[in-house]
């Protein structure tokens, strides 16, 4: 299962110094481990994750470090698989390969089966190239059960206007390979099918093209069995001291993916004139897309404090746009603490292609998707990180979080029995995150 957090192109967050990594000390060592779990407004726990991380990093000098980071993560529950709650019992074959799971009456169908680990090892290094200009570059490589990603990056920074302006410049390119539990099964085909689909032997070469083709002929690694998806990523960005107490940056970014986005664990529902499912079929998205960012942050000290804005806007040729706002104020308490309030909006359209399921009586459209993670929705998060710098050396950080998305509960789509229902239960997630900084 993809995990969706690639260590990936992070130039966005870069401002006019690297002043999250330079430090005083040769080395600094920052570990850390994520609690994340899900319930949805029908009781229903959901996905549960824990991931530690350690991230080493040696300062040679300013805008001159070394940094590896390895990360591995454990996930467990029960994972939305497309349909909706029905006032009648449905029953489902596992698309990987499970004896299958039945849903009672008034409840969103979970696949329980989730469950997944995955590895990172991230590398990434900044060197200046001379006193106004330095490069920043890393690899990436994560492996999961049924998913794995490389990935490489590239920036370049250079400075103006006696290192008040800094303009940045970056390119990343990932390969990334699927080769589901199950099997692949044939898209937008009855799930009926998927026992005797999953018989046969998993696609192990695929195309790396951009053809928009979900497969094809292409090279095969050992390590990348499977369909392959390969994602070309491009920013452009601009910071620039105010004064000397403000700093903004925007940075304009765009993003091509080609190969296979299909979710293949993901179904769609077939539903009569009174709204019931009689049917499900295999989901299937478009083989390519293109995405584009653009985002704007300012940094202003307050006193001893600071405050930091931040505003992205997102849309891509799936017809999903999206607005995120983000604010954190840092809150100086004394010599030795710190506090972080925390608060992020972000609201998106659906895809062109989302649907709450297909009618009985209609043509099967070229693509569809009944993925929540497609459809209208908002996302606010809300919490806030609490520091305690024991010495000169070492800080613990506490961060806690409280995260809900919510969604159309009641779509003018919905027909029949899909009114009685909620079509889009609301989803909280707590997230705790342990942390320690010690500096060498």
């Amino acid at each position: 299962m993809q995990l969706n957090r690639r260590l990936i192109l992070a130039v966005g967050s870069l401002l006019a110094t690297t002043s999250g990594v330079v430090q005083a000390a040769d080395w600094a060592v920052d570990s850390s481990v994520l609690f994340y779990a899900e319930k949805d407004s029908q009781h229903q726990d959901r996905v549960s994750l824990a991931e530690p991380v350690l991230s080493i990093t040696k300062n040679n000098a300013p805008d001159d470090y070394l940094n590896v980071t390895l990360v591995y993560d454990t996930l467990t529950g029960a994972s939305p698989n497309g349909a909706y709650a029905s006032s009648r019992t449905q029953t489902f074959t596992s698309p990987s390969g499970g004896s299958g799971y039945t849903v009672a009456p008034g409840y969103t169908p979970l696949d329980p089966s989730f469950k997944d680990s995955r590895t990172a090892l991230s590398l990434s290094w900044m060197t200046p190239f001379s006193r106004e200009s330095r490069y920043l570059a890393g690899l990436n490589f994560s492996s999961e059960s049924d998913y794995t990603s490389l990935s490489g990056n590239y920036s370049f920074l250079n400075d103006f206007n006696n290192k008040q302006t800094t303009l940045t410049m970056g390119l990343a390119y990932s390969y990334d390979a699927i080769n589901p539990h199950g099997g692949f099964q044939t898209p937008l085909s009855s799930i009926s099918n998927n026992q005797s689909q999953s018989q046969a032997q998993p696609v192990t070469t695929t195309s790396a093209s951009g053809n928009g083709a979900e497969g094809g002929g292409g090279t095969s690694f050992s390590l990348f069995d499977g369909k392959i998806k390969t994602t070309f990523d491009a920013i452009l960005g601009v910071s620039h001291v105010l004064n000397r107490y403000t700093l903004l940056s925007f940075n304009y970014g765009i993003s091509e993916v080609d190969g296979y986005q299909t979710d293949p664990y993901k179904i769609v529902p077939i539903y009569d004139a009174g709204g019931f499912p009689v049917d499900y079929v295999n989901e299937k998205r478009p083989g390519s897309r293109l995405k584009q960012t653009l985002k704007a942050d300012i940094v202003t000290a307050i006193g001893k404090d600071s405050l930091h804005l931040s505003y992205r806007y997102f849309w891509d040729d799936w017809g999903i746009q999206a607005n995120t706002y983000d604010i954190k104020y840092h809150l100086r308490l004394g010599e030795s603490f710190y506090a972080e309030p925390h608060y992020r909006y972000s609201h998106q359209t659906e895809a062109n292609f989302y649907v709450l399921g297909l009618s009985s009586a209609q043509a099967v459209p070229s693509y569809a998707s009944s993925d929540l993670r497609l459809a209208n929705m908002v996302t606010m998060t809300a919490g806030g990180m609490f520091g305690w710098k024991v010495s000169s050396d070492t800080t613990f950080t506490l961060n806690l979080e409280k995260m809900q998305q919510s969604g159309n509960s009641s779509p003018s789509s919905a027909v029949g029995d899909q009114r009685k229902h909620d079509m889009f239960p609301t989803v909280t997630a707590t997230m705790v995150t342990l942390g320690v900084r010690t500096l060498f």
